[in-house]
């Protein structure tokens, strides 16, 4: 199977949205072709696997992403990040502080200040 890694070969726009779109339409039909290969042996097709794409949380959706996974980092410039804290669950975010867990479920907190948070993929 071979990854997405990037949409320029795809008509829809060039938004988040359309693209997630597209992927969940690549994911979905990645079943079908395989309940085909299943009924017709010998034909080969590669159907290429749903590619994860991280989302920024802020402070205004981060309970929407309370169970997922994310990465914690301090923006040094637009280019250029320094991270905090990886594969932890956010649980609060204030004006100054937001705490998250550890995977073992250690507490802890970190300032606000130049802040950065994503998504990340689950390997567990």
């Amino acid at each position: 199977m071979s990854k997405i890694v990037s949409h320029e070969n795809c008509q829809h726009a060039s938004t988040k949205a359309a693209r997630a779109q597209c992927r969940r339409h690549r994911a979905k039909f990645a079943d079908v072709f395989s309940a085909v290969l299943g009924e017709t042996a010998g034909t080969a097709i590669e159907v290429p696997a749903p590619v994860f794409e991280s989302v920024t949380v802020t402070a205004e959706n981060w309970r929407e992403f309370r169970e997922q996974k994310v990465v914690l980092f301090t923006r040094i410039d637009e280019d250029e990040e320094a991270p905090i804290a990886e594969g932890v669950f956010i649980t609060g975010w204030g004006k100054q502080w937001v705490n998250y867990a550890s995977p073992i479920g250690k507490v802890k907190r970190t300032a606000v200040t130049c802040l950065g948070a994503r998504t990340v993929e689950d390997h567990s």
